[in-house]
C-alpha cells in the first residue's frame, strides 16, 4: 500500500525540521536544572571563560531541555554550564530545544547529561565513577551495558568504578585533582582505608609520580608479607626486560601484575584482582574475543 502523498504546498516535514521547530525561547524562571545531572562540581575559571565567550559572541548552541510534568516548567537535559553561565549575565531567555517526555525518561536524562560531560571532558575521575554507579543503581544496567551507553571500553567503565573504593579523603583528592588516576589505582592495590589515607597524604607533600607510588605499595607488600611470617620467596636475578614487561602488564591491565622468577626460563605470573566485576574486566582483557566461546 503506497503511503499518501502530502498535498501541494504542504511538503513533509523531514526529522530536522521537526527538531527545529521544537526550537523555543524560554524564560529563565522555568528551567530548573538536569535532577540526573552526574556533575557535582563547576570550574569558576571555566564558567567565567563560558560566560565571557557568549558575552561576546552570543550563545552559538541552544541546550536542551525537557517539558516538566506540571506542564509549565522545563528540567535541563544537555546545557547546564551555558544555562548557569547566561544566568551571570542576566539574560531573562535563553534558546532551548523542547523534547517530548515520552522520548527522556530520567534515564535518558542522565545518560545524555553523562555522555555530553564526557565528550566535553567537564567530569572529574570520581564524578564519571559516580556517574556510571548511578546508571548502574538506579537503572540496573549491567557494566557492559553502561559501556555500550556511554561508548566506552568495559574495562575503562570498570577501571573508573574501582575508583569509588577509594575512602572518602582520598577520592576528594582525586575529585579536586591533587592526585591523578594513575595515583588512585596503584593506592587501591594497598587494600587498606589507612594505608591509602597515609600514603596519599605523602603524595601530596612529596610531589611523588605514579611510579614512585607502585614502588611503595609493592614495598609495603613485602613488609606486610614479612609481619605475617612468611617465608621470603627465592627468586634469580631480574634481568632489565623482566622490569619492562611488568610495565607493559601494568599499563595494559590497569593492576599491580608481577613477574616472579623461579630459574633462568622459569616462574610465574601474579594478576591481583579487587572484586568480582574487577576479574570479569581482566578476563576480558586476557582472553578478547575468544572469552564468548568458553
Amino acid at each position: 500500500m503506497l503511503a499518501a502523498r502530502p498535498a501541494s504546498g504542504e511538503p513533509r516535514k523531514s526529522r530536522d525540521e521537526a527538531q527545529r521547530s521544537a526550537l523555543r525561547s524560554i524564560p529563565i524562571a522555568q528551567i530548573q536544572p538536569n535532577p540526573q545531572q552526574p556533575r557535582k562540581e563547576f570550574d569558576a575559571t571555566a564558567l567565567r571563560d563560558l560566560e565571557a565567550s557568549i558575552r561576546a559572541n552570543g550563545l552559538l548552541q541552544p541546550i536542551t531541555v525537557r517539558a516538566h510534568s506540571n506542564g509549565h516548567d522545563f528540567f535541563i537535559v544537555a546545557g547546564e554550564r551555558r544555562f548557569r553561565a547566561v544566568q551571570r549575565l542576566g539574560w531573562r531567555e535563553i534558546p532551548a530545544i523542547v523534547r517530548d517526555e515520552t522520548d527522556v525518561d530520567e534515564k535518558a536524562m542522565l545518560t545524555l547529561a553523562l555522555v555530553e560531560n564526557l565528550q566535553r571532558s567537564d567530569l572529574n575521575p570520581i564524578e564519571e565513577g559516580e556517574g556510571y554507579q548511578q546508571l548502574i543503581s538506579q537503572f540496573s544496567l549491567s557494566q557492559q551495558e553502561v559501556a555500550d551507553v556511554v561508548g566506552k571500553d568495559r574495562s575503562t567503565v570498570a577501571n573508573t568504578l574501582r575508583l569509588l573504593a577509594l575512602p572518602s579523603q582520598v577520592r576528594r583528592m582525586v575529585r579536586e585533582g591533587e592526585l591523578t588516576i594513575g595515583h588512585a589505582r596503584a593506592l587501591l592495590s594497598l587494600g587498606d582505608d589507612h594505608r591509602m589515607i597515609e600514603l596519599a597524604k605523602v603524595i601530596v607533600a612529596e610531589g611523588l609520580n605514579v611510579r614512585e607510588v607502585e614502588r611503595r605499595v609493592r614495598e609495603a607488600g613485602t613488609k606486610r608479607a614479612a609481619a605475617r611470617g612468611a617465608a621470603p620467596r627465592v627468586e634469580v636475578k631480574r634481568p632489565p626486560e623482566v622490569t619492562r614487561i611488568e610495565d607493559e602488564l601494568r599499563r595494559r591491565l590497569q593492576t599491580d601484575a608481577k613477574v616472579h622468577l623461579t630459574s633462568k626460563n622459569a616462574g610465574e605470573l601474579r594478576i591481583p584482582f579487587f572484586s568480582a566485576d574487577d576479574l570479569e574486566r581482566l578476563l576480558d582483557l586476557v582472553l578478547g574475543a575468544s572469552r564468548e566461546a568458553l
